[in-house]
């Protein structure tokens, strides 16, 4: 198979082989605001004291600034850092998966998750000093029901403000753990927010200003399977507007049934990331010169480089998550089988898809059907579409990775642990490993699991509406960085949008919406690949491309509208640098906060 840091040279596919690959013409100008009036301050808003004076003391601020001695100092760690990552390889057992704990919400709808530190053993018999959400890296897997009433007590035991953000979760802006809501070492908090949109596979991470990535990094992330076992009947949107993702219905019943979705046995969580690790344990930061952020020569699955998963089930669901900073993966299986794709970031599709490869860029998921042969077999990444990069082994489109292994064993994976209400990170985490050997349990291929021709109804999308247009060059979208004291979009819910996202660069982008998921109208004027059709929340942005996406916001009956969401590009450090800004929902006229204490405007 290789070594963990390369299975030899990746060719990028040229321009003349990708569809609608081509150049943009008369562009918007990309400092024009996302609906063509002048974006407005947020009443309220508090100018804070670290950025009064002439110096913004940010990362931003300190690439921008034009001193060369300020520029060598800042630099001087990075280029040192550079030289001293030792990747992890592959071996003949490798590491068992693990499989985080689920963490289940008491029977009165109450759950409990703890930011803190702690040390995880990346390289064998060596210390990291690392974060995670109830243990010491990463975090349980978080199941709740649709239509179900829920209280998150939330704590920070971390030596820095946090916040806890439900990545493709509608909720209230008060409930959605953005930059707005600070959550300062030692305290806790209690949000309560009620899911109501098709189950899917969603995740929660923190949304802290200017520090995500360097959180995220340090292992907050963690996964949330929104079900809906109570068959929740969807609301219906007000006569003569459109509906949202809220009035979606869920997996058709014979779907639900069908797929394989006993957790950690063959329904499987994969939380994919790069990491950058010292041979004394050091977690380093950001590549120097890379325009994508950090791009780690050691790929982990749920926190474990090496991953081996064995099995006694033929065909497995695997529920992938591209949880790194910058890299995009080009997963595929390594014997040359097919993927079968059967859900997207908020949820199923209409039907499976067959793909031999599936790019995922920064916080995009995929759920597919692996069949596992006895001789088993890998879940690799090669080849990544990223579209025309101007420097493809720059932004890590060469690279490739052996991210899980998977092998056929006598007896069937141990399920993970589950608490109620609380749980632990994948530190302690059951491993998903039996014995080895050639039995089999369950169906013996896709095709016998007797999946319906549909999977999930979904609603066509109303191409019409307000339109805006999102332009992303450098750090900055529409010529303009993100201002916690201002407001760039007012939007309405049940009021159909179409926006227009461009990446003016030439290298990758992508774009993130809060309280959202879309559905994707075009990509370069050509329609989404099936794969890519069904609800999304994230979308990759082609360099040099436009694509075009269909939006309507919910309406939440506990929400007055007058604080803001977010959308930017999930590229942590382009977000952390300023690519970001900010939309209301329902806001009543000169009603809008932006702003938090300790956290005011770049």
């Amino acid at each position: 198979m290789g070594g963990m840091t390369s299975l030899g040279p990746a060719a990028v596919p040229g321009p003349a082989a990708r569809s609608g690959g081509t150049a943009l013409s008369g562009l918007a100008d990309p400092t024009s605001p996302v609906d063509g009036t002048a974006p407005t301050k947020a009443t309220g808003a508090t100018t804070h004291a670290r950025h009064t004076g002439s110096v913004v003391l940010s990362r931003r601020g300190l690439l921008r600034a034009g001193s060369a001695l300020l520029a060598a100092t800042a630099l001087t760690p990075v280029l040192a850092a550079c030289a001293s990552e030792t990747p992890v390889g592959l071996t003949e057992d490798g590491r068992a998966l693990p499989i985080p704990p689920l963490l289940e919400p008491d029977a009165d709808g109450r759950f409990e998750l703890t930011a803190m530190t702690g040390t995880t053993e990346f390289l064998p018999g060596v210390a990291s000093d690392t974060w995670g959400y109830n243990g010491a890296h990463l975090g349980p897997t978080l199941r709740l029901a649709r239509g179900r009433s829920y209280e998150a007590v939330l704590t920070n035991d971390t030596d820095e403000d946090t916040t806890f953000h439900w990545h493709g979760l509608l909720v209230p802006a008060h409930a959605d753990g953005g930059p707005h809501h600070p959550l300062e070492p030692g305290a806790s908090q209690t949000i309560a927010f009620t899911p109501d949109q098709p189950s899917a596979t969603l995740w929660y991470h923190p949304h802290p200003h200017e520090k995500t990535s360097d959180q995220v990094r340090r292992g907050l992330a963690g996964m949330i399977l929104l079900e809906d076992p109570d068959e929740h009947a969807p609301g219906t949107a007000p006569e003569g507007s459109a509906p949202s993702a809220a009035e979606a219905p869920s997996a058709l019943p014979a779907a639900r049934t069908a797929l394989p979705h006993e957790y950690g046995v063959d329904d499987i969580p994969v939380i994919i990331q790069d990491l950058r690790v010292t041979e004394d344990g050091e977690l380093l930061g950001h590549n120097f010169g890379s325009d994508v952020g950090m791009l780690g020569e050691t790929v982990l699955a749920n926190g474990a480089p090496d991953a081996v998963l064995t099995t006694d089930r033929a065909v497995l669901r695997l529920r992938l998550l591209n949880g790194s900073l910058g890299r995009s993966y080009g997963l595929q299986l390594d014997s040359g089988d097919p993927l079968t794709v059967i859900g997207s970031d908020g949820g199923l599709l209409p039907e499976p898809v067959e793909v031999a490869s599936v790019t995922l860029s920064p916080a995009e998921r995929a759920e597919v059907l692996v069949e596992v042969p006895e001789a088993g077999v890998a879940l690799v990444s090669r080849s990544p579409d990223l579209g025309n990069v101007a420097d493809p082994e720059g932004v890590g489109g060469t690279d490739e990775f052996t991210i899980l292994r998977i092998r056929r064993g006598a007896e069937g994976a141990a399920s993970a642990g589950t608490a109620e209400g609380h749980g632990g990170g994948s530190s302690a985490a059951t491993s998903a490993n039996g014995s080895a050997g050639t039995a089999t349990t369950g169906p013996a291929s896709i095709s016998a699991l007797g999946l319906p021709a549909v999977l999930a109804e979904l609603p066509e999308p109303v191409d019409g509406g307000q339109q805006r247009s999102f332009n992303l060059r450098g750090r900055q979208i529409n010529g303009a960085s993100m201002d916690m004291e201002r407001i760039d979009a007012a939007m309405s819910s049940h009021a159909p949008e179409v926006w227009l996202l461009t990446n003016l660069d030439s290298a990758p982008h992508n774009f993130h919406v809060h309280n959202a998921q879309f559905r994707i109208l075009d990509v370069a004027g050509q329609a989404p690949a099936p794969e890519f059709a069904g609800w999304k929340d994230t979308v990759y942005l082609r360099p040099q491309e436009a694509v075009r996406i269909a939006v309507v916001m919910p309406h939440h009956e506990d929400d007055d509208g007058s604080l803001p969401y977010m959308y930017h590009c999930h590229l942590m450090l382009h977000e952390d640098d300023g690519m970001m800004g900010q939309f209301t929902v329902d806001a009543a006229a000169g009603s809008a906060q932006a702003g938090s204490a300790g956290h005011g405007g770049h």
